[in-house]
């Protein structure tokens, strides 16, 4: 492979780190940050936890646990804030935001706990809070602990692809120059080394955006099979696949004990509150 070529392919992480880095100032939760959040995470849980064995017959569905549980879904649904102002391109402090819905995913953990463990953790709405706390326990573990083997990737040049397979340069460099082609078409003052495609694109040119997002996820898995490994290749997929499983779960269990409380209480009271009784 010529030489020129080769740097375009290896240079692809220098661009993307160096433009990320001067053209937003970066104010992340370090790793020290998170392993004290993540302890006091698991403190607050247990806490939680042990508040429901010390209250003599508490129930999810009293006053305070019912008012736990609503804070706490609001603070969990600021990560779905996040994820679609990333993804609109509007959102312009993007670490920030990544802080915020770390912080409020941590505190709003804690509220639904003390509302969820008062009830059957065996039961559909216990298997969504099990949900939570994986999606929590992989999303920390992925952050503390990948981070760096990311950066260190993108961060090296040529020694990245070394001991890859033979043809990994050049089949990196015809999948650049094909984004760089549609991206021509999709967004012409983009950065292809920065760029992402977001909800603005897919709804003005869905048809390139899907195409361009097929490249970008062949490129991303060419890479992952060098020094990154399936496990940093997939752990953003395995979060996004846990949340929204977590989430369709929380809108399913909210939606019933609202509006279907009297199927949800069975053959007991409905001692919470509530839109309808219907089901009963």
């Amino acid at each position: 492979m010529p030489q020129r070529e080769a740097g375009e392919v290896a240079a692809v992480g220098d661009r993307q780190a160096t433009a990320t880095a001067e053209s937003t100032p970066r104010r992340d939760l370090s790793p020290r940050a998170l392993r004290v959040l993540g302890a006091g995470l698991g403190g607050g849980i247990v806490l939680a936890l042990l508040s429901v064995l010390a209250s003599d017959g508490a129930a999810p569905g009293t006053p305070l646990r019912q008012s736990l549980a609503i804070a706490g879904s609001l603070l969990l649904l600021v990560p779905l804030a996040f994820s679609l102002g990333k993804r609109s391109g509007r959102s312009r402090r993007t670490p920030a935001w990544f802080s915020a819905h770390v912080l409020a995913s941590a505190l709003g953990a804690v509220l639904v706990t003390a509302h969820a463990a008062a009830g059957d953790l065996l039961s559909p709405p216990g298997l969504v809070w099990l949900a939570l706390m994986g999606l929590l326990a992989q999303g920390l573990a992925a952050r503390l602990l990948l981070s760096r083997p990311l950066s260190t990737l993108f961060s090296s040049r040529l020694g990245s692809f070394r001991e890859a397979e033979p043809d990994l340069r050049e089949r990196l460099r015809v999948v650049i120059r094909r984004k760089q082609t549609l991206l021509a078409a999709l967004d012409p003052a983009a950065d292809e080394a920065l760029f992402s495609p977001n909800l603005r694109h897919a709804l003005r040119h869905p048809w390139l955006t899907w195409r361009y997002a097929r490249l970008a996820a062949t490129e991303a898995r060419l890479v992952g099979r060098g020094e990154a490994g399936l496990v940093l290749a997939y752990w953003r997929r395995t979060h996004i696949a846990l949340a929204l499983l977590f989430l369709l779960g929380l809108i399913g269990h909210v939606v019933l004990v609202l509006f279907f409380a009297g199927y949800v209480a069975g053959d007991g009271p409905v001692d919470w509150w509530h839109v309808a009784a219907w089901g009963g």
